[in-house]
């Protein structure tokens, strides 16, 4: 039996979560890389298939966006992360320098496969606001219709992304830190330099990223999903799952069952749904991306790929059919979360690196590969960084709110218990409030007799604690206020000390310093 603790970023500015310790990466990496050696030969096939492709891939993209990338020898190891191609936060950005870091130590290749496959929503600059009272902001550069893809957004033109420098500048000049704006204003030129070399938001984000990262000397490779998706090794693996529907369908939900058994987690929602069977179609674990949108697929009882439930093209009878109907219509077809990983762990990378929330639900992947492929799935390292803006102001922790809370409530309902913090203005008043105390003690004790007139007693209680909380009244009040205020610094305190705003806040050297 095996208990794991749930992992959790970095409390601590500065502080880099690895796990395991990063000096264990290279082993661990040719661990997997000896196990993967060990594995039948059509999974071996593949997987050489599926390496060899993506730096090749990788590769070419990296150039036509303009990145300083380096594609290393093909024999060597890979180490990979991912995330979607947003205005990620350094805890995400710090797993991209770590990979930089591990392939400048032992000779490997590191990707960075950019999920642009993900329905885009808002990409946005979040800024702490300070007036009229303390929030967070957002400012987007990216607002895309729903269930578009990044790759299916046209990237921001030159008067989306002016106005969006112009808002983000004047929001960042009214904090008390001039280093903040500067920074977002190098990202704005990076943006805007990168923008003529590229079509889609995913790519224009990718591309401003990297031209920033270009002071602290990064050249990992980026290889987003859809064009991975589009090759051959990916396309035949997805042939696989397809033609094999309800068998990975039944492997996928019974390793989401055993993972929701084992965290005591009740939703059927998380961490993702199961697959469904319906209308004579099972569902797939990818998306179709069409007509500007992605749509579920699925394979119907005719061997039809399906989206939304909808007929688009014959598969054939085997595996091998169906890789060639995907090539032959060209058909974008971007894996689920849990098979994303599983692609890039097997037949990719020989270390996977993950953030924590990914580390906890590729325990299911872990889950379906021991069940649908047979092997003990590859080991991966999980890691994570708290970088906090440089704005001061005073910790207000909850223990403080706590203690009024906690204070506040015995004024209603043991004002007996507040004496000895409280100055009356008289004697009189502090002997009168003792005496309602005394009493309230003797009708306590006599209440716990056998046979005491519990109701009569029990009234006379409530009488004389209400004598005693009016007395105490403009305590009551002082602490109320109080309670008020610290709560509302509590709030402050954690907009001020959110761990999630953007990467282009900080200077990438003063990142990069830190993870090696």
């Amino acid at each position: 039996m095996s208990v794991h603790a749930r992992q959790v970023p970095p409390a601590g500015h500065g502080e880099v979560l690895c796990e395991p310790r990063f000096e264990e990466w290279d082993a661990t990496a040719r661990a997997n890389a000896a196990a993967a050696a060990g594995w039948p030969s059509a999974l071996a096939a593949l997987r050489a298939e599926a390496r060899a492709e993506a730096l090749d891939r990788a590769a070419a993209y990296s150039e036509s966006i303009g990145s300083s990338a380096a594609k290393r020898e093909a024999g060597g190891l890979i180490v990979a992360t991912g995330h979607q191609p947003t205005l990620f936060h350094p805890g995400v950005w710090v797993k991209h320098l770590l990979i930089q870091r591990f392939a400048e130590t032992y000779g490997a290749t590191g990707i960075d496969v950019v999920v642009d496959t993900d329905a885009a929503g808002r990409v946005e600059l979040t800024v702490p606001c300070l007036e009229p009272e303390v929030r967070t902001c957002g400012i987007p550069l990216v607002d895309a219709p729903a269930q578009a893809a990044y790759v299916q957004v046209p990237a921001p033109g030159p008067d989306e992304r002016s106005a969006f420098r112009a808002a983000g500048m004047a929001a960042l000049s009214r904090l008390p830190a001039p280093a903040l704006g500067r920074h977002f204003d190098a990202f704005c030129d990076a943006l805007d330099a990168s923008a003529p070399g590229v079509s889609d938001a995913g790519s224009l984000v990718t591309a401003a990223r990297r031209r920033y990262e270009r002071a602290a000397g990064t050249d990992y490779l980026e290889l987003p999903v859809s064009v991975q998706a589009r090759g051959a090794a990916f396309r035949r693996f997805a042939a696989g799952y397809l033609a094999d529907a309800e068998a990975v369908r039944s492997a996928m939900n019974a390793a989401l069952g055993a993972y929701r058994a084992r965290t005591g987690t009740r939703s059927l929602a998380q961490p993702f749904p199961d697959l469904a069977r319906d209308g004579g179609v099972t569902e797939a674990p990818f998306w179709v991306l069409v007509d500007g949108r992605r749509a579920a697929a699925g394979v119907d009882d005719h061997g039809s790929l399906c989206a939304d439930g909808v007929p688009m093209l014959h598969l054939g009878g085997s595996a091998e059919e169906a890789s060639a109907a995907l090539a032959r219509h060209d058909v974008l077809l971007a894996p689920k979360a849990i098979v994303l990983t599983l692609f890039e762990r097997l037949f990719v990378a020989d270390l996977f690196v993950h953030g924590t929330g990914g580390g906890r639900y590729d325990r299911v992947t872990d889950e379906f590969i021991r069940a649908y492929h047979g092997i003990e799935p590859p080991a991966y390292a999980v890691a994570s960084m708290t970088l906090l803006l440089p704005l001061g102001g005073r910790l207000t922790t909850d223990a403080e709110v706590s203690a009024l809370e906690e204070r506040l409530n015995r004024c209603t309902h043991n004002p007996d218990r507040m004496l000895g913090e409280i100055e009356f203005d008289s004697i009189e008043e502090r002997e009168a409030a003792e005496a309602l105390a005394t009493r309230k003690k003797e009708l306590v004790e006599a209440i716990a007799v056998a046979g005491a007139d519990r109701k009569e007693l029990g009234r006379e209680i409530r009488e004389t604690n209400q004598a005693l909380a009016s007395a105490i009244e403009p305590v009551r009040r002082e602490i109320a206020a109080e309670l008020e205020t610290v709560r509302a610094a509590r709030a402050a305190c954690a907009v001020l000390t959110d761990r999630t705003y953007p990467f282009c806040l900080w200077d990438p050297r003063e990142v990069m310093d830190k993870v090696r």
